[in-house]
């Protein structure tokens, strides 16, 4: 009777990385470990299981087939990062010394049924859940013994009701109170009725910044630079990986296998189901939608889709996108428009093994030039290939002009623990569309700070700040014209040169044009602004405002006391969760956590 359960037990097994893992975390599962010699990953000095995380890995595999290298690194490290945050919940969990009583574990089943399980029909009645049909499941004591159910008891005992403690712990310190929410509405309701003259910055030319201002800022404050992740840049040479004239061939060469069988009476929708590689029109058997007119597809595939009879088939037909054997379903003319529908198979033009294989021979030499002493520029210009450097990319991040280029990260920031890959002196990767050698350039580590890392950013700040204050100098030169506009309209508008007035109504809370959005320099505008008269100029990151302040609207008395009473159950409401993520957020932040995933998975 109780199949179901250990049929379905996906809402017990497949778990969400973002949150039902803990439950397998929490539970004991030392009979699944194998020896290795290093954790996936440490926090705060304590291991993470290897073999959960391959678990885990396999299950999301199953269920998402087909992820690409890059999708599957991503994964893995969110994945990764899941298992750290799931472990600093454990350890938050088991210092409050939080338990779930039998009550609150019977609560949480007929509160919260596990998800699907509404959807079975032995809990419906008329296709529609019936919640007395499950609670007489729930108060059958054989129901318990289900290895399936032991398990999500186990996770509700270890897992969910001890989260939802510690989170009604942490909320507990959260008291909104009335003046808060108060102080809230005011700023979010109070109105302001103005117009608004914005400077256009980029018609102020740019300044030059000289090295010593660049300098200066740097020292003058250190941790605006402080760097928060591992940083690197490499030196390498990139062939493209670009299908050779054989591999053409090859591809030909098969479209015109596939076109004889057809001839030879295959079924040409079975055909294009099979071996077509355009997966859009592969499981339709190779059907491109209905009747279309001329211009939808590329140029030689139009003409020839056009050219053809009805059921007449094509020999291949080179596009950018591969080989297509098409073949006309009809035509039709309607409201004068020639229409065809047909279907095809696609045959891309892959780069070859052979032709992978040459690619590399050519950097292996450049390599052994290289491991035998030679500098990388010199190796790789006696190979008439142009060495390049990188911009700086973080772990798991990409070389911007190459794409994503699995194994890049562990190249670029070695695990300490692999000593073979630490002496490296190059190493050649590849992706879909290059062949790389590298070798490591520069490495900016977590917690450093660095005026070569830094002087982009700091060269733009001060540039975007110089404009500013052009616009600013602007705005005060042109106070005359400014006070001479007494009606705003198309030819007002833009009467003074770079800059743009216009009519707005705002608070202290919403988008300022020119100001951005709820910041101080916005409550200093518009709680400093004489009614009737232009103030200013207020200056932004970005730009300068002149602001002419025409009428202040606050929320009646009723109106307030309503607004309050939604504010504060809205705090309540957000509060809480804001306030468990914050925890959440802080815990991460200050733990100690050791990535080892490259000992285990190359991408």
């Amino acid at each position: 009777m109780l199949a179901w359960i250990n049929e379905n037990a996906k809402w017990v097994i497949y778990i969400s990385i973002a949150g039902i893992v803990a439950g397998l975390l929490f539970m004991d599962m030392s009979g699944l470990q194998v020896d290795r010699v290093h954790p996936v990953g440490t926090v705060n000095g304590e291991k993470l299981s290897n073999d959960l995380f391959e678990i885990r890995i396999r299950q999301i595999q199953a269920q998402q087939s087909g992820l690409s290298d890059e999708q599957n690194a991503q994964m893995r490290e969110e994945l990764f990062r899941s298992f750290v945050r799931q472990h600093l919940l454990q350890k938050a969990v088991s210092n409050a010394k939080l338990t779930a009583s039998v009550y609150e574990m019977a609560k949480d089943l007929r509160t919260n049924p596990p998800q699907g399980i509404d959807r079975e029909p032995m809990f419906q009645t008329d296709g529609v859940f019936d919640f007395a049909k499950y609670e007489a499941w729930l108060n059958d004591p054989d129901t318990y013994n289900l290895p399936s159910m032991l398990e999500y008891e186990n996770m509700l005992r270890t897992a969910r009701i001890p989260e939802n403690q510690l989170r009604a712990f942490i909320n507990a310190g959260m008291q909104p109170s009335s003046l808060e929410a108060k102080f809230n509405v005011l700023n979010r309701e109070t109105k302001f009725d103005l117009w608004n003259a914005q400077g256009n910055a980029r018609a102020f030319e740019e300044i030059t910044v000289s090295e010593a201002a660049i300098d200066s800022a740097f020292k003058a404050q250190p941790d605006s630079f402080f760097v928060a992740e591992d940083w690197a840049k490499v030196r390498y040479v990139a062939i493209p990986a670009d299908p050779s004239e054989r591999d053409e061939e090859y591809a030909l060469e098969y479209a015109n296998i596939l076109l004889a069988q057809i001839k030879d009476g295959a079924d040409f929708a079975a055909i294009a189901n099979n071996s077509s590689e355009d997966p859009g029109s592969a499981v339709q058997g190779g059907e491109l939608g209905d009747f279309s007119p001329r211009g939808k597809w590329v140029p030689a595939f139009d003409s020839t889709a056009f050219a053809l009879d009805s059921g007449e088939i094509s020999e291949p037909v080179r596009t950018q996108f591969g080989y297509h054997i098409i073949q006309s379903l009809g035509k039709k003319i309607e409201d004068e428009v020639e229409q065809v529908k047909v279907r095809h198979i696609l045959i891309s033009v892959k780069i070859s093994h052979e032709t992978t294989d040459s690619l590399l021979q050519i950097l292996n030499e450049v390599k052994s030039s290289i491991d035998a002493g030679k500098s990388f520029e010199d190796a790789a210009k006696a190979g008439n290939l142009t060495p390049v450097l990188s911009g700086w990319f973080k772990r798991g991040g990409e070389i911007a002009e190459l794409g994503f280029l699995p194994g890049l990260s562990s190249y670029a920031f070695p695990n300490t623990l692999r000593s073979r890959e630490i002496s490296k002196t190059s190493d050649i990767l590849q992706n879909t569309k290059w062949v790389v050698l590298l070798e490591r350039a520069e490495n900016l580590a977590a917690g450093t700070r660095n005026l070569e890392f830094a002087r982009t950013r700091i060269e733009q700040n001060i540039k975007t700040r110089a404009r500013a204050q052009a616009v600013a100098d602007h705005l005060k030169a042109n106070f005359a014209q400014f006070a001479a506009i007494t009606v705003l309209d198309s030819a007002t508008r833009l009467s003074v040169e770079n800059v743009t007035i216009d009519s707005l109504t705002v608070s202290f809370e919403s988008y300022f044009p020119g100001l951005g959005y709820a910041n101080p320099e916005i409550y200093r505008a518009l709680s400093s602004a004489k009614e009737g008269e232009w103030n200013g100029p207020y200056t932004s990151p970005q730009t300068a405002v002149l602001i002419k302040l025409h009428n202040k609207s606050v929320p009646s008395k009723e109106e307030l006391e309503s607004a309050i009473r939604d504010e504060l159950a809205m705090a309540w409401q957000y509060g809480s969760l804001n306030a468990f993520n914050e925890f959440m957020r802080n815990l991460e932040a200050n733990a100690r956590v050791v990535n080892n995933l490259d000992l285990f998975y190359r991408e």
